[in-house]
Parts: C-alpha cells; sequence; structure tokens
C-alpha cells in the first residue's frame, strides 16, 4: 500500500468533512499557499510537528 497516497486521500477528505479550505490549513501551519499545496501533493514533505498539526486541527488519528 501507498502510505503516502493513503494519508493524502485522508487529509483530502477531511479537510472537505470539516469545511477546511488549503488557505486555511496553510495560515494554520503558518506556511505559504504555494507551499501549504506543496505538502498536499507529497505529504512526506511534512515535518514531524506539522503533520501532528493537521492531525490535530483536522480531528485526525495520527496513528491511522
Amino acid at each position: 500500500m501507498d502510505w503516502n497516497k493513503y494519508r493524502q486521500s485522508q487529509i483530502g477528505l477531511a479537510m472537505f468533512q470539516n469545511g477546511i479550505s488549503k488557505v486555511e490549513l496553510a495560515e494554520y501551519l503558518g506556511v505559504s499557499y504555494p507551499t501549504m499545496l506543496t505538502k498536499l501533493k507529497d505529504v512526506g514533505t511534512f515535518k514531524l510537528s506539522e503533520f501532528d498539526m493537521v492531525c490535530t486541527y483536522l480531528n485526525l488519528d495520527i496513528n491511522e
């Protein structure tokens, strides 16, 4: 299984379910919108601290 694709789809689904835009998520993380797009395209580029923040903000279990 491609875990990056799985995580990418889980983040996208959680953003949709919570009504959170990419711009809002970028602002929450304190990164630019283009950087956010890069990180969402390849979730492996998230720092662990950023990924933890994303999971907290989107109510995702980091262990799933």
